[in-house]
């Protein structure tokens, strides 16, 4: 069976001249995933938004400048040269720069971020700096997620004279803090008790000596970023163009080595619910390529002892236990499907081997690590080191790298903290804060709050990291 890979992608990143509430509320994402036989593509946006009124931003214009920040300007410009839309600096004052930003850093305790009852009543809730949008894998639009954290920001704001600050942080995407800047630009009289963060949560290969691969991938928080920057956007959509081109070459390789089990991209997208350009900032995506071919062909295999039906059914049932698999997670990669599989040893040997080439790797030819579908932890950094001011990098949930070092967790964390010194060392002094509260944490049901605490307070020890934190699943 002779499968077909699309060619190319067609990507629209252009923001058309709509109103954002109708667009928002009606869309969660600008591009759609498209399905055919032999293809898949990125549409373009609807015509509808390129009907809809442009909202008239010279009524806002306020006549002073006073304590216009120079990233309000850079804003502004950025915004102008991707979209064509004019909205004044003035209008993003309570955008929040890097420089602005790293002078919070000393003052915030991890109370700070918890957005409980009594933190709210009391006013110690008064920052969030890891909330998820549909951009990545949120469950909320950006309009009503910044809608919500203004009617906050009033309350906090009448309570204690302050504003409230918050940051939108989806997994290697800028699309979505762009939309939040064009939607507080265009009304900053709501946003007035609002100081918005730009960030951007960015995933990274990095060394991890007792893991199996030795490197692993990891997630870095980072704020006070520039979305419109040439260098950031091209950073981005560098890592998504790989993670596709890595998928589609690994399915067309595994494919010729077995072309009996006929691998096909569309299957594994749509058993992956891959539908839209977000679904590609999911990191370790060649684990899932590998978990698909070697469960594809474990079913075949499988299916040599058994009559038609009890082959779709055993199928079925190992195709929809793929989602629930957790990868990275200390149990085996494919400990959930426990004996449901029978393995041929020759068969995931060789799609192993295949799968290693993708991987992030150490290539001994080239005297280098490389990687197919991830960047690298210093290539991240020389990317954000070009901004004119230089972001704020926080290690994202750091408890879940500790045991690619850590082999016995009952002891110490000292090669965690000599792991985290090194990182920083190499960061252009942009690695200043480590996430002590985080969503992911409440979310793993087998992670004893203890545990968490007893790791933090060891980085606040051996390390000289400020605390950020956030909500992400639970409503402002």
């Amino acid at each position: 069976m002779e499968i077909k890979f699309p060619s190319k992608y067609i990507i629209n990143t252009a923001f058309p001249k709509y109103n954002y509430p109708a667009y928002i509320k009606t869309h969660t994402c600008q591009d759609s995933f498209e399905h055919s036989k032999n293809n898949i593509s990125f549409g373009k946006i609807s015509d509808f938004f390129r009907k809809s009124k442009e909202v008239n931003t010279k009524q806002q214009i306020p006549k002073t400048e006073e304590n216009l920040s120079d990233f309000a300007k850079e804003l502004s410009a950025g915004i102008k040269s991707t979209t064509g839309k004019i909205i004044p600096p003035q209008n993003l004052k309570n955008i929040m720069s890097p420089n602005e930003f790293k002078n919070l850093l000393p003052d915030l305790t991890c109370e700070n971020f918890i957005s409980s009852k009594k933190n709210k009543e009391t006013g110690v809730y008064c920052i969030d700096l890891d909330y998820h949008s549909n951009f990545s894998r949120g469950k909320e639009n950006v309009f009503d997620i910044l809608d919500n954290a203004a009617n906050y920001a009033d309350e906090y704001y009448k309570k204690t004279g302050k504003k409230f600050v918050f940051a939108l942080t989806d997994r290697d995407t800028l699309d979505s803090v762009r939309h939040a800047i064009r939607i507080i630009g265009e009304n900053p009289e709501k946003f007035k008790n609002l100081k918005f963060v730009p960030s951007v949560k960015i995933s990274y290969a990095h060394e991890a000596p007792n893991s199996q691969l030795k490197f692993e991938n990891s997630d870095m928080l980072v704020y006070g970023i520039n979305p419109y920057s040439v260098t950031m956007s091209n950073f981005i959509e560098n890592l998504i163009t790989k993670r596709k081109a890595m998928i589609i070459s690994f399915i067309k390789e595994v494919n010729t080595l077995y072309p009996e089990f006929a691998y096909n991209l569309i299957e594994f997208a749509q058993q992956n619910n891959i539908k839209y350009k977000r679904d590609f900032t999911l990191s370790n995506l060649y684990w899932r390529a590998r978990e698909y071919a070697e469960t594809k062909g474990d079913t075949a295999i499988k299916g040599l002892s058994l009559v038609p039906k009890e082959v779709i059914k055993e199928a079925d049932d190992i195709i929809n236990k793929l989602g629930k698999i957790y990868i990275g997670s200390d149990k085996k990669a494919f400990s959930v499907l426990g004996s449901q599989i029978i393995k041929d040893s020759d068969v995931n040997k060789s799609i192993k081997n295949v799968f290693e080439t993708y991987s992030t790797h150490e290539d001994k030819k080239q005297g280098k690590v490389v990687s197919s579908a991830e960047n690298l932890y210093d290539e991240m950094i020389t990317c954000l080191s070009l901004q004119k001011e230089k972001p704020v990098i926080a290690l994202c949930a750091p408890y879940y790298f500790s045991h690619y070092f850590e082999k016995d967790k009952t002891q110490t964390y000292s090669n965690v903290t000599d792991f985290i010194n090194k990182l920083q060392a190499r960061s252009d002094g942009m690695l200043l804060a480590f996430e002590s509260v985080a969503p992911i944490y409440d979310l793993d049901a087998n992670l004893k709050p203890d545990t968490i605490r007893n790791f933090n307070n060891y980085i606040r020890q051996y390390t000289d990291l400020y605390e950020v934190g956030g909500s992400f699943a639970k409503r402002l």
